[in-house]
């Protein structure tokens, strides 16, 4: 078991992975409430602090109906590595849908429709 001042999550809750980074189903130690909690691995300390700290700032900020909501920025107890601490969405992501050996060709039009109406709105946060 992981955690951070507030929130706790096991290494075998894996919600996927990347190069920097890995995200996993975590709770609120005092609520029990389901979040994402991003931790980030040593390839992320490429990038200089004050940047990646100013990354954390916008998304914080940001607010819109399709953008995972960032909740908190704190330290995993041992490592003292970034927790990046994010709404908890149990239908994955956009890429997990296009993933799926169902939409190996695209999706069906009407889903399509859906997915465009929605990138389209959230592009507006970022004008």
């Amino acid at each position: 078991m992981q955690s951070t001042a507030n929130y706790l999550w096991m290494m075998s809750d894996l919600l996927g992975q990347g190069a920097t980074a890995n995200v996993y189903r975590g709770r609120h130690k005092k609520t029990g409430d389901l979040y994402a909690v991003k931790v980030f691995n040593n390839l992320s300390f490429l990038r200089p602090l004050d940047v990646q700290m100013r990354e954390f700032e916008v998304l914080k900020k940001l607010n819109h109906k399709n953008i995972v909501k960032l909740f908190a920025v704190e330290e995993e107890s041992n490592t003292r590595h970034k927790v990046l601490v994010m709404e908890y969405c149990p239908c994955g992501s956009l890429y997990t849908v296009l993933e799926e050996p169902t939409n190996a060709y695209g999706l069906p039009e009407d889903e399509f429709l859906i997915v465009l109406q929605d990138v389209g709105n959230s592009r507006a946060v970022d004008q």
